[in-house]
């Protein structure tokens, strides 16, 4: 208990000390303060700082126990830390912390501060914080000792409530109320000065020679009057420094000033004084005292950094609180006299037309929302001054300090500009990398190094050299004169220099070339080219051309081209051997379509034909096909399709479709049947090696002359499109499956009438166009061409016009049409003449076999085929009586005599006899091989014998027996 009573009446001597301490200076108040502090928390140094002139920072007061070597690190501390000073101001209370200030610790301490700590109290006057209270001490004190601290730091406050004003005598505008520091003891070396008001006379201590010479006064020779020191004081701040006298008189403040002295020899200096009123018992003014001391190194810097900020090449602007500027650089008047504008006192957005939308309000309220730290936009606008309009750039940054925004314009247009050029020519270099890599053929490869390179180097001039045949090859070129061309290629010179390239040369101008090749120069000068580059093709090592481009004007090429063109020449090479290959390739794919393809469709007698295949452009080959196949009885099977996809699969998948048509064909089934089988082609197909499905499109069209009628089907194809004599083509309404290979459908049949002398139109969907396929562009070719030349009447004119057709409807389409391959085939349609048509309808009896031959002679008799009589007499016989020995009749159910009859058909065609039997049933017939002592099976191998080709099929209440044979002498038409 004693002891603690002991040190309760410790604290309260020492703050009793403090608090009645009558007639004390500040620096005595600090002093007594530090001294105290240290004797009564315990350790080896005490320290007071108050708020520095600039913003979070401490400058030292006072100090005791640090020598000045040690003590001169503390002299200015930052603020913003997680120091003991920083947690005290922060927390207003006492803080401790074993972490000293950086720039302390930066200096290097002596091995003895190992586990040195820092307690730290809050000075505050008026609630607010203006300085800590500190003790340095090698452990943390007792909490009552960091109590203590904070009430003898409360009691400071106190004494020096009047500490904060600050005022001068030229009030700049960076400048701001706050305490200075008064003293900092053993380091800066401080006067005192004291004024009688009764007597006028000045009294100076301590640094009385320094402050005497600052303002050009002899210390030997002072008069220690008034008017004599306020002569020395610069005129301009005369006012300032009695304003302030008056102003620490009426309200009691602390007198703060910094105002000019002006010597004998007009030499400036600038003195920084504080001070404060003493008073008699009435409380009249009798005494000012204060300190003093020169601090022109100090504001020397301060005016070089005006003179610098004033100097700045960069626009600055100081914005007060109501965004007017108050303060302006020399740049940034320049600025404003360009736009004819005067920034002083002004809203920058409001007053500067090319500010306006720019986001300033909003960017000078980030800055104040964050004092000291920058918040940066950028501006583009038009350029003041540049008739051009083009846009400068100026990056803004905006820092807020006490109220007050400065604001600094940093042109960086050449600066954005250059970027914009690079990300510009990365754009323009990607475009032309990747129409590199799309252009499949030497022609699209020079058609694209022709439009991108010269631009994306701003030269005028380009040549192009294939270098892999047995001479050069000058593949493409721009800029260049025909003249030029032809000395190119016969001088051996220029070849060496232009085409026979070798290794990267670059020529900056006709100069220097003319010094290392005197015989090019007026062949450069022909050219009209005074700088270019040459580069090299090769690809492995191998060399395959060269390219050359040239520019206009000397040097034209920038110091980074020669890479980046040496770099462009690899992949222009790249694609030049890409387009060789391809071309290879490609010509070996068109060769095998053109074998898989028809290479000529047959003649017929009913129907006349033309088709076109056009190949892609650019693209791998197709599987579009077409093809025409003469069936017996005047009929025609014309199929069309197409197989999904490009390239070599989809052209051999198309040749072994067309094949299995020819042989489905021969079947001589129904079209449903016979897509049906195609469809299990496909199918099959699918289930290849590679595991990949195969899908493809598919028309069926058989035509019959003798009746007109058309049976189509469909599998994903599109309809055909008719053109009836006299009338508009129209696409026909025929129903379409799904494609080949992708379900097992039952394709639906579709039966057309057909007119005599009608056109059918088949095509692919390579002829419509990939983006909506529709027939009306098709249409409309046709019906251009048939406005302009209708269709002929004579047979022989029908086959140049149907070849006119297809090449006015493969050459006027639009050339998106081009994507795809296109396959075009079109059917003349005619009738057979009636008189070239005989046809019986006998009875289901054996009899029926002698009617028929006598019919079959008188009918070859009017057809004057008497040579044939023999032999088809033979045929219609065993023809008749094999359909009644082993079929029945048509209409009948079963075999009856009385039931059913038998048709017998003869059609007399270009050059053929064909004979038919059709009956009831669908049973097919087969040749048989009897033995020589068997009664019957010998019919159709006397058939056979006889016939040049027989064969049956089904009809739509039966099946049809024919036979074919070869008329002596051709007829002259067939057709009516």
């Amino acid at each position: 208990m004693r002891g603690a009573d002991s040190a309760g009446r410790s604290d309260a001597l020492r703050l009793g000390l403090l608090a009645d301490a009558e007639g004390l200076s500040e620096t005595d108040v600090l002093r007594l303060a530090v001294q105290q502090a240290l004797a009564a928390v315990g350790g080896f140094a005490g320290l007071v700082h108050v708020q520095g002139r600039e913003a979070d920072t401490l400058r030292l007061a006072a100090v005791t126990g640090l020598p000045t070597r040690i003590a001169r690190p503390w002299e200015l501390l930052a603020c913003g830390g997680d120091t003991a000073y920083d947690r005290a101001l922060r927390d207003e209370g006492a803080a401790w912390s074993d972490a000293l200030p950086e720039s302390v610790v930066g200096e290097g301490l002596p091995p003895a501060w190992e586990g040195v700590g820092m307690a730290s109290a809050p000075i505050t006057v008026d609630g607010y914080p203006v300085g800590v209270l500190s003790v340095l001490a090698g452990e943390q004190p007792a909490p009552d000792r960091l109590e203590f601290l904070v009430r003898l730091a409360a009691l400071v406050g106190l004494r020096l409530r009047n500490a904060r004003r600050w005022h001068s005598g030229t009030a700049p505008w960076w400048q701001e109320p706050l305490a200075e520091r008064t003293e900092v003891i053993q380091q800066v070396a401080v006067g005192t000065w004291s004024w009688d008001l009764a007597t006028g006379l000045l009294d100076i201590d301590g640094a009385t020679d320094a402050l005497l010479r600052a303002a050009g006064l002899d210390p030997d020779r002072w008069d220690r009057r008034i008017e004599t020191w306020m002569a020395r004081i610069h005129p301009d701040d005369r006012p300032g420094v009695q304003e302030a006298i008056e102003y620490s008189l009426s309200t009691g403040d602390q007198y703060a000033v910094e105002y000019r002295v002006v010597g004998d020899d007009d030499r400036v200096s600038w003195l920084e004084l504080r001070g404060t009123f003493e008073y008699d018992e009435q409380g009249a003014p009798t005494r000012m005292f204060g300190t003093a001391w020169d601090v022109t190194t100090r504001r020397g810097k301060l005016d070089w950094l005006v003179g610098l900020l004033e100097s700045h090449p960069d626009p600055i602007h100081v914005v007060a609180a109501d965004d007017r500027v108050q303060w302006a650089n020399k740049a940034a008047h320049e600025l404003a006299a360009v736009e004819g504008v005067e920034v002083d006192g002004v809203v920058l957005w409001e007053a500067v037309p090319r500010l306006r939308g720019q986001g300033l309000p909003e960017l000078f309220a980030r800055a104040r929302a964050a004092p000291g730290s920058a918040a940066t936009s950028e501006l583009e606008a038009a350029a003041p001054g540049d008739p051009q309009g083009a846009h400068a750039f100026h990056l803004v940054r905006a820092v807020a300090v006490e109220g007050f925004v400065a604001v600094q314009l940093a042109d960086i247009t050449d600066r954005r500009r250059a970027e914009r050029a690079a990300a510009e020519r990365v754009r323009r270099i990607a475009e032309f990398n990747a129409a590199l890599v799309g252009a499949l053929a030497t022609g699209d490869v020079v058609t694209v190094v022709t439009e991108h390179l010269p631009p994306l180097f701003g030269a005028q001039g380009l040549l192009l050299h294939d270098l892999t045949g047995p001479s050069p090859r000058l593949l493409g070129q721009t800029g260049y004169s025909a003249e030029f061309l032809e000395h190119l290629r016969q001088s051996p010179y220029a070849r060496s220099e232009f085409v026979l390239v070798t290794q990267p040369r670059f020529v900056a101008s006709t100069e220097a070339s003319a010094r290392r090749r005197p015989e090019l120069l007026s062949l450069a000068r022909l050219g009209g080219k005074r700088s270019w580059a040459a580069l090299p093709l090769t690809v492995g090592g191998r060399p395959i051309g060269s390219c050359v481009i040239g520019w206009a004007s000397p040097g034209g090429f920038a110091p980074d081209d020669p890479a980046l063109l040496t770099t462009l020449a690899t992949l222009i090479a790249q694609a030049v051997e890409n387009a060789r290959l391809y071309e290879e390739a490609r010509h070996r794919a068109e060769r095998l379509q053109q074998e898989l393809l028809p290479g000529g469709l047959p003649e017929l007698s009913t129907v006349q034909t033309a088709a076109r295949y056009r190949t892609a452009k650019g693209q791998e080959v197709g599987g579009d096909w077409y093809d025409v196949v003469p069936l017996p009885g005047g009929r025609v099977l014309a199929v069309i399709g197409d197989v999904l996809g490009h390239g070599f699969e989809q052209a051999i998948t198309m040749g072994i479709i067309r094949h299995a048509v020819l042989a489905v064909a021969a079947l001589d089934l129904p079209v449903d049947e016979l897509m049906a089988h195609l469809n299990d082609v496909v199918g099959r197909l699918g289930m290849g090696t590679n595991g990949s499905a195969v899908y493809a499109t598919c028309l069926f069209a058989v035509y019959d002359a003798t009746s007109g009628l058309c049976t189509m089907a469909s599998a994903g194809h599109p309809a055909p499109i008719a053109l009836p004599p006299g009338a508009e083509p129209r696409q026909l309404d025929v129903a379409a499956g799904p494609p080949l290979g992708l379900a097992q459908v039952p394709a639906e049949v579709t039966e057309i009438a057909l007119e005599r002398n009608s056109v059918l139109v088949f095509y692919t969907n390579g002829l419509l166009g990939s983006e909506a396929p529709d027939t009306t562009r098709l249409t409309d070719a046709i019906s251009r061409h048939t406005g302009e030349a209708p269709l002929p009447v004579r047979r022989t004119e029908r086959a140049a016009w149907l070849e006119g057709l297809c090449d006015v409807v493969t050459a006027e389409l639009p050339s998106d049409t081009r994507r795809d391959d296109a396959a075009l085939l079109v059917l003349g349609i005619d009738r057979v003449s009636h008189d070239r048509v005989a046809q019986w309808d006998l009875p289901w009896a054996a009899e029926s076999a002698g009617r028929g031959r006598d019919l079959t002679s008188a009918q070859l008799a009017a057809w004057r085929l008497q040579d044939l009589v023999d032999a088809t007499t033979l045929i219609v016989s065993e023809l008749i009586g094999n359909t009644v020995r082993h079929a029945v009749g048509l209409g009948a159910d079963v075999a009856d005599d009385n039931a059913g009859v038998i048709r017998l058909r003869l059609l007399y065609l270009n050059g053929v006899l064909v004979c038919e039997v059709y009956d009831g049933s669908e049973a097919t017939p087969r040749v048989r091989h009897p033995s020589f002592d068997d009664e019957f099976g010998r019919g159709l191998q006397l058939v056979a014998m006889m016939a040049e080709q027989w064969g049956a099929r089904y009809a739509e209440d039966g099946k049809c027996i024919w036979a074919r044979l070869r008329t002596p002498q051709a007829e002259e038409s067939v057709v009516g």
